[in-house]
């Protein structure tokens, strides 16, 4: 039986932190695409706490992200960003990276995860302006 609650509701906030930390700490390791964020991406850092919280609140999860800054606006929020192909690939391998550690780490069952990584994907592509 299928539950339909909200994968925030089943899985709980921790995953959603770690895959934050562990995208952001991996993109401070990568080259192709460091220089398009801050200089802080540590777990304490502004660009974590965005994306734990934006995370969270897309999955069924309270709503602080959007309390603290507004409508996400994903697209606009980056479009100072030229996201070609090789910036979202990068992007993208650093996220479903630090996604699979995650859902090992706490136990995601497969499907839990493919909700993840198809969302991660769909939004890569939508981010691409260049």
């Amino acid at each position: 039986m299928h539950s339909t609650a909200s994968l925030f509701a089943r899985i709980g906030p921790e995953p959603f932190a770690d895959i934050a930390a562990g995208l952001y700490a991996r993109i401070d390791r990568d080259p192709r695409i460091r220089a398009m964020f801050p200089e802080d991406l540590s777990r304490a850092s502004e660009s974590v706490r965005d994306m734990r919280e934006f995370l969270t609140q897309f999955f069924g999860g309270p709503g602080d992200y959007s309390a603290r800054k507004g409508h996400p606006r994903l697209r606009a929020r980056h479009m100072r960003f030229a996201i070609d192909v090789a910036a979202r690939d990068a992007w993208l391998e650093q996220a479903l990276a630090a996604l699979r550690e995650a859902a090992t780490k706490h136990g995601l069952d497969a499907s839990q995860e493919a909700e993840i990584a198809d969302y991660l994907v769909r939004t890569s592509q939508f981010m691409m302006n260049a």
